[in-house]
């Protein structure tokens, strides 16, 4: 799980990066501080996975605290914009992707809480 934790992060910490660095390439209009706000979710769940490294059952519930934020947070800007019909440019298509790998990470956390949990009964 730490392992999917570092990869889930990296690619938001690039996804951030690359809308903040490369956003003449992507068509966004100006730069945009707020482009970075994959990097800073990707740098937040670094953090559980990194803390996960020590101890295994806290880094992974801080990851993934971080992880259901960001796609929380990335449904809260999705959905009020597809009702408009705005989904088009690169801001919305950032913000899908950030919300699909936060999702990701978050439902493969909660199989692994709930399959621990399951061979921590059964042993028991």
């Amino acid at each position: 799980m730490q392992n999917l934790c570092f990869l889930c992060s990296w690619a938001l910490i690039n996804l951030g990066l690359v809308g903040y660095l490369g956003w003449e390439a992507i068509g966004a209009e100006k730069q945009s501080v707020t482009a970075l706000i994959p990097a800073f979710v990707g740098d937040a769940m670094m953090l559980g996975g990194l803390v996960a490294i020590k101890s295994t059952k806290v880094g992974m519930h801080i990851a993934v605290l971080f992880s259901a934020l960001g796609a929380l947070a990335g449904l809260g800007r999705l959905i009020p914009t597809a009702i408009k019909g705005e989904l088009t440019g690169p801001g919305p298509v950032l913000i899908a992707i950030m919300t699909a790998i936060c999702l990701f990470f978050t439902v493969m956390a909660i199989r692994s809480f709930k399959a621990a949990r399951r061979a921590r009964e059964a042993s028991a």
